[in-house]
């Protein structure tokens, strides 16, 4: 791009604090506009990853890219929901054209990727998230090859809402240890559907993962997962981590207390009768009195049942993940 003179990579944060602060400042005003859900923008002089910056003729700074690299094992929980390497770099854009200055930000990434002795193969992905209301990404991001993957979504809290009846013979219930056979089939039939969108890889060792984290949350009075039975048979449920096993979506909203859903799932024989509803607002009546402001969620793009569902529950995009595999597919 033509108004952008000067991309350069820093190992530490850059000098001029000043101008970055003002670039920062730039950003928090447009996120302010698009949407008052957004946080603060993060300065990145308190990150310790390395740093690409995009100036303008003036060497005024335009944009910053922070860059970090994931490499999960065989093994590790991390291989369930995303290829083995995955290089993500976290954007602020500001000035007068955040277009052009994404554009070029991304050109800068693409030549970090391509001097990288390993971890660009078959198996890679290069990744980055951007609010979903800020549509002056959209175009550099496509022109880049890169596609929306994912979306977190947020509702706000809601008052004096009772939770909706369950079906004719459907209970709903907080669920304990003793349902963890239960708990952990429904999960797994659940990341089973999500592999159709490349969203999550079972790996040997998901179901035995699963199994231990399911147990541990489980073991806590409440567990915040509701079961759905139908005639005592499991039939959905929902999980919830309230906002003290949830700290990590907190920089991620202006909103307090966040709690996250991490899974809401209704066996596929029982789906389009009312259950999954009932589920999300059995758990949105308790993270209501609860007094919680915010909850957030992830789901697939591509998944065609999630993304109407959630909607209607009250929820709308807050972030979205674009991803283009491998990662030197990036143009």
């Amino acid at each position: 791009m033509s108004g952008y003179v000067a991309r350069v990579r820093h190992d530490s944060p850059p000098n001029g604090t000043a101008e970055f602060d003002r670039l920062v400042e730039s950003v928090a005003r447009r996120w302010a506009a698009v949407d008052p859900l957004l946080p603060e923008p993060s300065h990145p002089r308190l990150n310790t990853h390395p740093l690409l910056t995009v100036s303008d003729e003036m060497g005024r700074p335009m944009a910053i890219g922070t860059m970090r690299y994931s490499w999960y094992q065989p093994g590790e929980a991390g291989r369930t929901w995303g290829v083995p390497d995955q290089h993500w770099i976290t954007p602020l854009v500001g000035g007068s054209d955040p277009e052009g200055a994404l554009d070029s930000l991304l050109t800068s990434w693409r030549d970090q990727l391509e001097e990288l002795p390993s971890g660009t193969g078959s198996e890679s992905a290069a990744l980055l998230t951007w609010p979903a209301r800020d549509v002056c990404g959209i175009r550099p991001l496509q022109r880049h090859g890169m596609q929306p993957a994912t979306v977190m979504a947020v509702r706000q809290r809601r008052r004096g809402v009772p939770p909706a009846l369950p079906p004719r013979d459907v209970t709903i219930r907080l669920a304990d240890l003793q349902d963890l056979a239960a708990v952990v089939s429904l999960v797994m039939e659940e990341h089973r559907y999500e592999e159709h969108f490349g969203s999550v890889f079972i790996q040997p060792e998901t179901a035995e993962q699963t199994r231990r984290v399911a147990a541990r949350a489980l073991s806590r009075n409440p567990s915040w997962i509701w079961l759905a039975e139908r005639r005592g048979r499991p039939v959905g449920l929902v999980w919830v981590s309230p906002p003290h096993r949830a700290r990590w979506v907190a920089p991620l909203v202006n909103a307090a207390p966040a709690a996250y859903i991490g899974y809401g799932a209704v066996a596929e024989e029982e789906r389009g009768q009312g259950i999954g509803t009932t589920l999300i607002s059995h758990a949105h009546h308790a993270l209501d009195t609860h007094g919680i402001e915010v909850t957030l969620l992830n789901y697939a793009v591509m998944n065609p049942l999630s993304g109407p569902f959630w909607h209607r529950m009250g929820y709308r995009p807050l972030w979205t993940t674009w991803e283009v595999r491998p990662a030197l597919a990036l143009r």
